[in-house]
């Protein structure tokens, strides 16, 4: 267990440019990720999600681990018009161990 989450940390840094695990943390171009796992897409006040987030949240977007998993591997295949620019995961391991360490940021 203390493997995955170092390597979930590890892997996390690929998103740090956009996104923190700090719930204070502002001015980044992604909102922050500390209670991702469980929230309800596009509910943090004050942060501008993109109209295709909205949409998704709007339909029901919640991210769970199943939900996390499948846009951590190809964020555009599952929601063609967001904004953020990242290529995806395609290790199926790598992504467990990100959402592992998402987790620990309640």
């Amino acid at each position: 267990m203390a493997q995955q989450r170092d390597e979930g940390e590890r892997a996390f840094q690929k998103c740090y440019s956009c996104h923190s695990v700090d719930p204070e943390e502002k001015g980044l171009s992604g909102p922050t990720l500390a209670g991702v796992v469980g929230r309800r897409a596009a509910s943090l006040p004050g942060f501008a999600y993109s109209p295709a987030i909205k949409k998704a949240a709007a339909d029901g977007l919640v991210w769970d681990e199943k939900t996390l998993d499948r846009y951590l591997e190809d964020p555009l295949e599952m929601i063609p018009e967001t904004t953020m620019g990242f290529p995806g995961l395609r290790n199926a391991a790598e992504r467990r161990a990100v959402i592992a360490y998402l987790k620990r940021f309640r």
